[in-house]
């Protein structure tokens, strides 16, 4: 039964006209205090300098602050809100649901290996936010200005990755007693966007989460795996690595557990970043800011030997390559997403095909390779993976 609309009077109607102009600059200004230190000092004043230097004074910058996640970790986390109002701003102002107005979702990235929550600062959060998402990210523990629990600990079991994501999503909604914040809504809709190991710490989340009897705490939209890690972990990448070329085995192996692509510039540009200066488009002072942010977010890194144990392959069925939790994904309003990238020096594609089949996807139709290093949200190359995202997330 529709409900009759009464007319405001011209007063009243020039008062509320009034209250939007007063809400809507308030909504953006808000958002264009650059990295405010509270907290996350250790990598704010780097990331703020990077950010700032090769993102448009028009576009919405990326904001860092410290949260306390209720699985006790105090985290850093970056957000970049619109500037622009969404055409939505006024219904949301009558809804009575607690949600925000923007029927976009909310674009939650996770990180990968000597990475934080900066890489998706650079380019890929102002892009999304410019286009009306709400982007979040998470630094994991050992990682940005998150340390590692307890104190001092150099290796970081799984677990306590998944509880700190599954914290942080859950922080999200307004309603939640945990909320962090962030004004999203009280349900907002959450798209998953994980890179490299990211994407290895989103599976064993949907595990959690299609296992949990609080599964309504996070309205989930969609997942998106770049360069992912697949469900069967580093090893079998690095064996067929090691058949095809021993050298390309040895440079992954020192690059990593060595760490040597902290300090040796053209191993690092190899293996991240694709490439010299110009096919890269990475200067080396970049580079060595990358560098640097890559020896600080490797002083806690993830347990291997104890991840061996926990790795997604171990629940994959064993004649379809599928997660436990593959089927569930088809009732999700977005198709899982899986990326991939033919400059990509650590995961090949038969990994990526190993990943595609573990989300229940369609090998034939569903793999999706882009011009791009492992990075794909850094260097000449990063609009690739932001317009594969964008076409993903609005259905084209």
């Amino acid at each position: 039964m529709m409900t009759a609309i009464r007319v405001p009077s011209r007063r009243l109607a020039a008062s509320l006209s009034l209250a939007f102009i007063a809400i809507a600059a308030s909504r953006i200004t808000a958002f264009e205090i650059p990295f405010p230190q509270t907290g996350a000092q250790i990598r704010s004043s780097i990331v703020s300098s990077d950010v700032l230097a090769t993102s448009s004074p028009s576009l919405p910058v990326p904001i860092t602050q410290t949260v306390k996640l209720s699985s006790g970790t105090s985290a850093e986390i970056i957000t970049c809100r619109p500037k622009v109002l969404s055409p939505n701003f006024l219904e949301s102002i009558f809804r009575t649901d607690g949600n925000k107005s923007n029927k976009k979702p909310v674009l939650a990235f996770l990180h990968g290996s000597f990475h934080a929550s900066w890489c998706w600062a650079e380019h890929y959060m102002p892009f999304f936010a410019e286009r009306g998402y709400e982007c979040v990210s998470l630094s994991l523990q050992g990682t940005g200005g998150t340390p590692a629990i307890p104190q001092g600990s150099k290796k970081v079991q799984i677990s306590s990755h998944v509880a700190d994501f599954d914290a942080f999503l859950k922080g999200l909604s307004s309603k939640s007693s945990n909320n962090l914040g962030l004004e999203l809504g009280d349900n907002p809709q959450v798209v998953l966007i994980g890179h490299s190991f990211g994407g290895l710490t989103n599976m064993k989340w949907l595990e959690k989460y299609y296992s949990s009897s609080d599964r309504a705490d996070v309205n989930l939209a969609g997942v998106g795996l770049l360069c992912s890690v697949p469900p069967s972990g580093n090893g079998p990448m690095t064996l067929r690595y090691l058949l095809r070329s021993f050298k390309d085995s040895y440079k992954i192996t020192v690059g990593f557990a060595m760490k040597k692509a902290i300090v040796d510039k053209t191993l690092c540009r190899e293996l991240f970043f694709g490439g010299d200066e110009v096919e890269s488009g990475i200067s080396d002072e970049q580079l060595e800011k990358y560098q640097s942010h890559f020896e600080r977010d490797t002083v806690a890194t993830i347990d291997l030997k104890d991840l061996a144990g926990k790795l997604p392959s171990k629940l994959v069925d064993k004649k379809s390559g599928k997660a436990p939790f593959a089927d569930d994904l088809r009732s999700l309003a977005l198709k899982p997403f899986v990326l991939g990238a033919t400059g990509d020096f650590i995961v090949d594609k038969e990994g990526v095909i190993e990943t595609c089949k573990y989300m229940g996807l369609d090998v034939q139709e569903d793999v999706k390779m882009i011009d791009s290093p492992h990075d794909v949200m850094l260097g000449a190359k990063w609009m690739n993976g932001a317009e594969a995202i964008l076409k993903w997330i609005e259905g084209v």
